[in-house]
């Protein structure tokens, strides 16, 4: 066990924001406003929450996955677009106007900020204020971070939001807690399966069965107190479904398969001896695995957000079927990593996921206002951010194998 796992990670007071920093947030907010009333967003994803938050608001949570409207989000984020519809209706918002581009936004725009916050605290608690109003600032005036929520629409940091603070009760060996949180980030988004290895490695290294059936029973009641109102046959569907779709190596995510030719290529198309698919589940085995190795090899808490940003980045990378937002995850555990190692090296991983993603998400949400949503192949820009991705993952990986963690370092001032 980590020596600090007792020791609360977090308390009232360290979430408190000096005037600077109050300027910072504000200017925070006030760009992703203006950016989520001045730009559209990614024309498939608006339309689904525009007609979600009508069609919840509408015939209420009991008939949502009853009609003919195509919906393949589980129950965790129709409770929002549900009261983003009563708002709607309330405040007599026009579907697909700007204001209500903002509304549905929000929801992202507010988890963004809050993620920031989250990360503030905590490093202001390790690592003292100058540190932690450097990250402050670097997180939440993130263009990837901005582009994600306020300009694309997506509401990947709603999800995040309650996976990290599942993680830091982890961290604190607050198991039953964490996995009421994991099932809360579980309902919003089925990529929250990807983080599953991280649970089970603190399950076993708990070695009591008694915490194990009661984190399991309450992360799984939550989730099916949560599904009832939906009718829990249809939710568990959703994530049925949410596994068989999308069959192809790679949806316009820059990552080895797009590296080599599988954007929007079939899933079961060979490549060497084996189908994409069939190397992705080889994939699946491996970052297992290693995830174990990563888990078990030091018991410190800097285990923890390694861990969830190897999970993510690996997954990205090397498993098919991904998305070109499905890195988010990694956006926010690298700055959560460089709270446990602040050297400047893991600061520069941050950037550069950060510019990674910024180009790919970037340019699917541009060529979406064209109605382009299969991203060319052969794209120059596909391949060169394919190439740097699969650069950083062997970096990010020299940095956890290194010797002496820390040896080395450039530490941040």
């Amino acid at each position: 066990m980590p020596q600090e796992a007792s020791e609360k990670l977090l308390s009232f007071r360290d979430f408190r924001l000096s005037g600077s920093l109050w300027v910072v947030l504000c200017v925070a907010l006030a760009l992703r406003l203006l950016f989520a009333f001045a730009v559209f967003g990614f024309p498939p994803d608006i339309a689904c929450f525009e007609g979600w938050a009508k069609q919840a608001a509408e015939v209420g949570l009991s008939r949502f996955y009853f009609g003919e409207m195509f919906a393949d989000y589980p129950p965790g984020y129709i409770y929002v677009l549900f009261l983003l519809g009563h708002l709607k209706r309330l405040l007599h918002l026009r579907d697909f106007s700007p204001p209500s581009l903002v509304l549905l936004k929000l929801p992202a725009i507010l988890a963004d900020l809050a993620l920031a916050v989250l990360l503030f605290a905590l490093a202001r608690k390790r690592l003292g204020e100058p540190r932690a109003e450097f990250l402050f600032a670097a997180f939440a005036l993130n263009p990837a971070v901005g582009l994600d929520s306020a300009l694309w629409g997506q509401v990947d940091a709603v999800f995040v939001l309650p996976l990290l603070l599942g993680v830091l009760f982890l961290l604190e060996q607050r198991i039953e807690l964490s996995a009421i949180f994991f099932a809360l980030a579980l309902l919003i988004k089925p990529q929250t399966l990807m983080f599953s290895p991280l649970w089970l490695w603190a399950f076993l290294e708990r070695r009591s069965l008694a915490v194990v059936l009661r984190s399991v029973l309450l992360g799984l009641g939550v989730f099916v107190l949560l599904s009832l109102p939906f009718s829990l046959s249809r939710v568990l569907g959703i994530y049925r479904g949410a596994v068989g779709s999308y069959q192809y190596a790679t949806l316009n995510a820059f990552n080895l398969f797009a590296l080599l030719g599988g954007n929007w290529v079939p899933d079961t198309r060979k490549v060497l001896f084996l189908s994409f698919r069939e190397w992705g589940y080889v994939a699946v085995g491996a970052i297992v695995v290693l995830s174990a190795f990563l888990f078990f090899r030091e018991k410190t808490e800097e285990r923890f957000p390694v861990v969830a940003l190897f999970l993510a980045f690996a997954t990205f990378l090397f498993v098919h079927r991904m998305h070109e937002r499905y890195l988010f995850p990694a956006l926010v555990f690298a700055p959560l990593w460089y709270v446990f190692r602040p050297c400047r090296e893991v600061l520069a991983l941050f950037f550069g996921l950060s510019a990674t993603f910024f180009v790919n998400v970037g340019l699917i949400l541009l060529y979406g206002f064209f109605g382009t949503y299969h991203f060319p192949r052969t794209d120059w820009r596909l391949l060169l951010v394919s190439g740097v991705n699969l650069v950083l993952f062997a970096f990010f990986l020299f940095l956890v194998f290194r010797k002496t963690p820390g040896k080395g370092a450039i530490q941040t001032p």
